[in-house]
Formats: structure tokens, C-alpha cells, sequence
């Protein structure tokens, strides 16, 4: 949303959040997840914008908006459901057979 909100704006635009994982998910060229592509597919069209991480939102102007937002988007907004991956279902699927086979044999 902050980099559809931005695009208008013909000047270097940053973007901050403190969540790594979700910008090295969208650095990930691989990443199969419709919203990754979208968002990727954005910054590609929109070179004046630049996402930036930070350590945490302590002492950032804009911090009670940013987190304001957040948690509005938690309650109100549209649930996302990702698939789990391959390896916890082969985990779970593993950890069930051997359950049914201690119970068939104790």
C-alpha cells in the first residue's frame, strides 16, 4: 500500500520497516507468492522508491502511525493465508505416523 500510495511522487521516496525477513523475502527473485511478485513488480516500476530496514521503530518520527496502521490492518483487514512448507508437512505427516504405529504397538 505505502509503495502504491508513493508512486505518484516523482522523488526519492524510502521506505522503512523493521522486519528483515519481509524484505528478504522481497529481494528473493524465486519467491512464488502472489503478493511478493506484486510488490517486487512495483519497485521495478517504480525506481524513485526504496525500502530500507532499521533495527527497530524506537525514536523513528512516524513510529505511532506506523504502528497505528498495523494493528488496524490485523483487525480489519483481509486475512492472508501462505501455505506451510513442504518440510513442516513432511514433519507432521512423520510425527503422525509415528503416534499411530507407538499406539498399535503399546
Amino acid at each position: 500500500m505505502a509503495i502504491e500510495a508513493e508512486s505518484s511522487l516523482h522523488r526519492p521516496i524510502k521506505i522503512c520497516t523493521a522486519s528483515l525477513l519481509s524484505l528478504m523475502t522481497i529481494l528473493n527473485p524465486k519467491s512464488h507468492h502472489s503478493m511478493v511478485r506484486e510488490i517486487q513488480t512495483l519497485l521495478l516500476s517504480h525506481k524513485h522508491i526504496h525500502l530500507r530496514w532499521f533495527k527497530a521503530h524506537v525514536g523513528y518520527l512516524g513510529n505511532e502511525c506506523a504502528d497505528q496502521l498495523a494493528k488496524e490492518d490485523i483487525t480489519k483487514g483481509d486475512p492472508i493465508f501462505l501455505p506451510k512448507p513442504l518440510s513442516y508437512l513432511k514433519s507432521e505427516i512423520r510425527s503422525a505416523a509415528l503416534s499411530i504405529c507407538a499406539r498399535q504397538l503399546g
